[in-house]
């Protein structure tokens, strides 16, 4: 299973625009369960709570450069992840998305 990191990189929505692929996967993120909802919000967690207690132990311009180190590595791990997660209620949004269109 390879990681998705670009929304243009998945199959099913490479014929939309951009806006438009956000606002299908905005569908498809509020399809997911309350269990899978709950996984995710716990892998968030886990990424974030180590490095901000590391975070919390520096000081000047170490922590501030440090800050976006961080903030940078979890939105490369983020999206495919949410991505991950959502593939599967693609069909089920895109559908959902061209009724409302």
């Amino acid at each position: 299973m390879a990681f998705i990191f670009s929304t243009n990189k998945i199959p099913e929505l490479e014929s939309y625009s951009l806006q438009q692929r956000q606002q299908i996967l905005t569908l498809a993120a509020h399809k997911l369960t309350a269990p899978e909802k709950f996984v995710l919000n716990l892998l968030k967690l886990f990424m974030l709570v180590p490095p901000f207690l590391f975070l919390a132990q520096l000081d000047g311009i170490l922590f501030v450069v440090s800050l976006f180190g961080v903030l940078g590595v979890y939105f490369i791990l983020l999206r495919p992840i949410s991505l991950l997660f959502t593939r599967k209620y693609l069909s089920d949004a895109i559908k959902l998305y061209n009724k409302l269109a």
